[in-house]
């Protein structure tokens, strides 16, 4: 009786582990998160210290306007960083949303996912690195010290690895079995899925 009795109950909150291209979704999803989550960290600690970095290099500017430049600099930096802050909490809803059992879930997570992704895109244009077009070797150096390379490399490959992963975990969760665990589900259940968020991390 026991036995029947628990089976009925997760028949109820439906706890049958997830196919596997909803997992691949999550997991997509993730690190799309994971990689603006970094993007957005890097950014902070370079504007923290900033000011000492530019106070350090100031004498060595190529610039006739250097002030100016890095002023510009400064100011796109914090955009970016504000931006990624915005963005870290609407990308991790998207996330979330990939592992909520119910018919919306795919809508939401194509919503705030083209949302995030139009926001990246149009971040481009105004990221840090293009305030100013090094004329020299010395003045990429220069620029590089107050925005370096591995950061210009982080920031387009979090900007193109969200939209890449993410419009692949929309595409997965429209996949027929992702598609009819959407839609299989218990709309008074409070959290309509999964028994446990390790589920996630399963084979099955």
């Amino acid at each position: 009786m026991a036995v029947l009795t628990l089976a009925a109950v997760n028949d109820d909150l439906r706890l049958d582990p997830p196919p596997a291209a909803v997992r691949q979704a999550f997991w997509l999803a993730a690190i799309g998160l994971l990689l603006i989550l970094a993007k957005t960290v890097a950014g902070a600690t370079l504007l923290a210290g900033f000011d000492d970095t530019y106070q350090a290099i100031k004498p060595s500017n190529p610039f006739d306007v250097g002030d100016e430049v890095a002023d510009a600099i400064e100011l796109r930096l914090t955009v970016a960083v504000l931006l990624g802050a915005a963005l870290t909490p609407l990308l991790g809803l998207a996330t979330a949303a990939v592992a909520r059992r119910a018919d919306t879930s795919r809508g939401l997570v194509g919503v705030l996912a083209l949302v995030a992704g139009g926001a990246l895109v149009l971040g481009v244009v105004f990221s840090p690195e293009n305030a100013a077009s090094p004329f020299d070797a010395a003045s990429l150096a220069w620029l590089e010290t107050l925005i370096p390379a591995w950061f210009q490399t982080l920031s387009s490959v979090a900007v193109f690895g969200v939209v890449l992963l993410f419009g692949v975990a929309f595409l997965r969760m429209g996949r027929p079995a992702a598609a009819g665990y959407y839609q299989d589900y218990d709309p008074d259940a409070r959290w309509g899925g999964y028994g446990s968020w390790l589920d996630l991390l399963r084979r099955g």
